[in-house]
């Protein structure tokens, strides 16, 4: 996989075509705020990435604007493989090719993340006590994994989808990897229902507004 890894942690944000993005909001919201939402989350995952020293990043899939958007921040961009089978075949070859270059740790985080913050960051290298710990943080709503940090001598293949905390808390249990669980309000929410969108119009500061900037942005862009 053509990319280079810099710092000690390789952090892997897994991104689709923003056609194929968010599926389940397609039913009440139009595809232009859709689009725009998806990019707003990814925008503020990256700068979150950013502002951290320990790490460098790499946008894994996706399409043209998310290509570019990762280019404004000077952010690696990988196309995904049309031959991979599956996200967690993906993010497993990104995490292996990382740790042949060089990487101490792999960081897997989505990118619909709109309350993520550079402490939540923080916070996740703090729990691996000098990159000696796995670390997990789980999706409240429906137990799925909103951060993966994997120290490349525990290295395992992620198991993303349905109620993922539990068989990646399993997994690092029946191995005895040494592991934290970061629990902070960033990592909590992850967007993907017409409700979360509703809530986070209504609770997440500067959703709406962002969200109308990149619209424009998608508009001028595709023009």
């Amino acid at each position: 996989m053509p990319y280079s890894v810099t710092n000690k942690i390789q952090t892997i944000i897994p991104m689709k075509p923003l056609f194929k993005a968010k599926s389940r909001l397609k039913g009440n919201v139009d595809s232009l705020s859709r689009r725009a939402a998806i990019l707003m989350m990814l925008n503020r995952v990256i700068k979150a990435v950013n502002q951290n020293a320990e790490t460098n990043c790499v946008i894994l899939g996706g399409d043209t604007l998310i290509h570019k958007l990762a280019k404004s921040h000077n952010v690696q961009w990988v196309p995904e493989k049309p031959s991979t089978n599956s996200l967690n075949d993906s993010l497993w070859e990104a995490m292996i090719s990382a740790y042949t270059l060089g990487a101490e740790a792999t960081l897997f985080l989505p990118g619909d993340l709109p309350l993520i913050n550079t402490s939540d960051i923080h916070e996740i290298f703090l729990a691996s006590e000098s990159l000696k710990n796995t670390v997990l943080a789980k999706a409240t709503k429906d137990g799925g994994t909103n951060a993966l940090l994997q120290p490349a001598e525990h290295a395992f293949k992620p198991m993303l989808g349905c109620l993922s905390f539990s068989k990646h808390r399993k997994w690092v249990l029946d191995k005895s990897i040494p592991f934290s669980v970061v629990d902070t309000p960033g990592l909590q929410f992850d967007l993907d229902s017409d409700s979360d969108y509703e809530w986070a119009l209504q609770n997440v500061k500067g959703f709406k507004s962002e969200t109308t900037h990149w619209m424009k942005w998608i508009l001028k862009t595709s023009t």
